[in-house]
């Protein structure tokens, strides 16, 4: 194996400068220039280069030190947790949106309708696009609209028991969850 010996850079670069000033034609320049380039990218590459790159540290004076140790003190830091919390969005199911809903399960809050389940499946009752859609209650003979229905429902379900969106209390809104953010609206009659 031949051993090239190590690449001095610097004599290197100077040898190309040299030359990129007794050029006259601009193409020859530019070639002389990229040459130029590339030798200065793989110096900064070279591993025994970078450490002979000096690091250099500003120095700190002390009215800086003191000023950023009064920051930090003075400053309000939110936790992870409500970070977190921040930066989500949180999407609302609107009342629009679920009187068009098909195919899913409703749990409700303890109300005039009773802490109760109901289904809504459109092609088993036959419904057209404008009519009213209305929940059919699991083991009972209910058949409630979901304009009505809409005040009280607790939780939206899928068929196999997925929670698409849920409410926390009866006054909050119906927030839909994370992992349906994006594909609720598949739940939604055509």
């Amino acid at each position: 194996m031949v051993n090239l010996g190590k690449t001095n850079y610097k004599k290197e670069i100077q040898q190309l400068n040299a030359l990129l000033d007794s050029c006259r034609s601009e193409e020859e320049r530019s070639i002389i220039h990229s040459m130029t380039r590339s030798t200065q990218i793989a110096r900064m590459m070279d591993p025994e280069e970078r450490k002979k790159q000096p690091v250099k540290k500003t120095p700190i004076k002390k009215e800086e030190t003191i000023n950023k140790l009064c920051e930090n003190h003075i400053s309000h830091k939110i936790s992870k947790k409500r970070k977190k919390v921040r930066a989500s969005v949180r999407i609302g199911l609107t009342e629009d949106e679920f009187t068009r809903l098909d195919k899913v399960f409703i749990r409700t809050f303890d109300s005039e309708f009773g802490p109760a389940e109901f289904v809504i499946d459109r092609k088993a009752e036959k419904c057209s696009k404008h009519q009213y859609a209305r929940a059919i209650e699991i083991g009972g003979t209910r058949r409630v609209p979901l304009h009505q229905l809409f005040p009280y429902v607790r939780n939206v379900r899928t068929q196999t028991n997925d929670v698409i969106a849920k409410r926390k209390h009866i006054h909050k809104p119906l927030f839909v969850e994370f992992a349906f953010k994006t594909c609720y609206k598949a739940f939604l009659y055509k």
